[in-house]
C-alpha cells in the first residue's frame, strides 16, 4: 500500500472512530464545557472537520466555499471556549459525516492527481491532518475524564487497597558525550526542527515512570503538607488550590484510593504510571525522591539511547524541568500559531505520550506543553539524578 493510500485509509478510520464514540452523547453533553481549558466535545468534531476542509480546499485548491464563513468559529484565537459551545454546527451529525466524507475525498484526488502544492510533498499535509486529529482526539477524552469527574460521585466503590511503596531511584547510565536532539521526520512538527547537536554530562534515568504505589508513598509520608519539596510558586499553588492527590483519584469511605476515567470508576493498579499531575507535584516528588524532574534533552537524548527506557512510555505524559522555547533556527510551518505564541517563558515541557495519544506523536522528539498549575493533563513524570 502506498503512503498516500495508507494516509486515506488513517483519515478515514479516524473519522469513523470520531463518529462512532461520539455520536452517542447527548447534544448537552456535546455543548457542556466540563473544564475551563477544555473546549466542548462538539467543538473539537467542528473543528477537525474544519481545519481539514480548509487546508485541503481552501489552502491547497484556493476553494473557500466550505470555509469562508466559518474562520470566526473554529480558528481557536478568534472565539473564546466558553462561547464555543453555542454554535449551532457543533451537534450536527450529518453536516460532520459529510465534511468528513469530502475531505477523505478531496485527499485522495489530491494524493493521486496533477495538482502541485508545497504541503503536498512526501504526503506531508494528509500527516498533518491526522496528527492533527489524533491530538484532539487525545484532548476530548481529557473532556470525558473531566465529565466524569463533574457527574460521577460513587465513595461506596470498592476498591483495591494496595500498599505505597518507596521511589525507584534512576539506575540506567546516560555516558556524557555528544547527542543529537530534534527530527526531521516528515510527522515533525515546527518546533521539534532543525535537528542538532548538543553535549551533556553523565546521568542516571529511571528505568520508567513513577508508579501510583510509588506517588501514594508520597502523599502518605505528607508530601503535599511538607514546604521542604515544593518550590515557593508551587507551595503557593497548593495553598490556593487545596489539591491533595492527583486529578482522577478519588477516596472511598473505607479511605482506598481508586480513579475515575471515562467510563467510570476503576482500581489503581499498583505499577501503572501516576498521571493526572501538574508540574508542581511533580517536581515536589522527585525532590521528595532525592532527585529531579529531566531537561527535556536528557529525557530525549535517554530515550533514544536506552531501548528500555523508551519500551516504559506510553501510559502517561512526562514533564520536564525546563520551559518552551525554539530551537536555534526555528521555522514556524505550517502556520505561525502552532508554537510561535507559547515561547513566553510559561509553558514546561512534556515528552513522551500517553495511553490516549495517536502514534503521529510517540516520537522521543515530540514535544508536548502545558502551563505547571495544569493538572487535567494525562501527565506523570520519570526521575533523573546527577553523578
Amino acid at each position: 500500500m502506498s503512503v498516500n493510500d495508507q494516509i486515506a485509509v488513517r483519515l478515514s478510520f479516524l473519522h469513523g472512530r470520531l463518529i462512532k464514540q461520539f455520536s452517542s452523547y447527548s447534544e448537552k453533553d456535546l455543548r457542556t464545557q466540563y473544564h475551563p481549558d477544555l473546549s466542548q466535545l462538539g467543538w473539537h468534531l467542528a473543528h477537525i472537520a474544519f481545519i481539514e476542509q480548509y487546508w485541503l480546499r481552501e489552502v491547497v485548491l484556493g476553494d473557500n466555499s466550505r470555509t469562508e464563513n466559518l474562520h470566526q468559529y473554529f480558528f481557536p484565537e478568534r472565539i473564546g471556549k466558553s462561547e464555543r459551545g453555542n454554535l449551532q454546527v457543533i451537534a450536527d451529525f450529518e453536516q460532520l459525516q459529510d465534511d468528513f466524507s469530502d475531505a477523505e475525498k478531496l485527499w485522495t484526488e489530491l494524493s493521486r492527481g496533477r495538482c502541485v502544492h508545497p504541503l503536498l510533498k512526501n504526503a506531508y499535509l494528509g500527516w498533518f491532518l491526522i496528527q492533527h486529529g489524533e491530538q484532539h482526539l487525545e484532548t476530548m477524552q481529557m473532556v470525558l475524564y473531566q465529565r466524569a469527574l463533574t457527574s460521577v460521585s460513587e465513595t461506596d466503590f470498592t476498591a483495591v487497597q494496595f500498599d505505597a511503596r518507596c521511589p525507584v531511584l534512576p539506575e540506567l547510565l546516560i555516558a556524557d558525550g555528544d547527542y543529537v536532539v530534534g527530527s526531521d521526520d516528515i510527522l515533525a512538527c515546527d518546533n521539534e526542527q532543525p535537528v542538532h547537536k548538543l553535549t551533556l554530562p553523565a546521568f542516571l534515568v529511571a528505568t520508567r515512570p513513577v508508579s501510583n504505589a510509588e506517588y501514594l508513598g508520597f502523599m502518605q509520608d505528607g508530601g503535599y503538607r511538607r514546604a521542604e519539596f515544593w518550590t515557593e510558586e508551587g507551595w503557593q499553588w497548593i495553598m490556593d488550590c487545596q489539591h491533595f492527590a492527583p486529578e482522577y483519584w478519588q477516596q472511598n469511605e473505607q479511605g482506598n484510593w481508586f480513579s475515575l476515567s471515562a467510563d467510570g470508576s476503576t482500581d489503581l493498579v499498583p505499577d501503572e504510571a501516576v498521571s493526572g499531575l501538574s508540574w508542581y507535584e511533580a517536581d515536589a516528588f522527585a525532590r521528595y525522591a532525592g532527585c529531579r524532574l529531566p531537561h527535556e534533552h536528557e529525557w530525549e537524548s535517554a530515550m533514544k539511547t536506552e531501548s528500555r527506557a523508551m519500551a516504559s512510555t506510553g501510559q502517561a505524559w512526562e514533564w520536564c524541568s525546563n520551559t518552551f522555547f525554539p530551537y536555534d533556527g526555528f521555522q514556524a510551518f505550517p502556520y505561525e500559531r502552532y508554537s510561535t505564541p507559547w515561547f513566553a517563558n510559561n509553558h514546561y515541557l512534556l515528552r513522551g505520550s500517553s495511553s490516549f495519544s495517536g502514534d503521529t506523536v510517540r516520537q522521543p522528539s515530540f514535544r508536548n506543553f502545558y502551563q505547571p498549575g495544569k493538572r487535567h493533563v494525562f501527565a506523570g513524570l520519570r526521575l533523573v539524578c546527577d553523578l
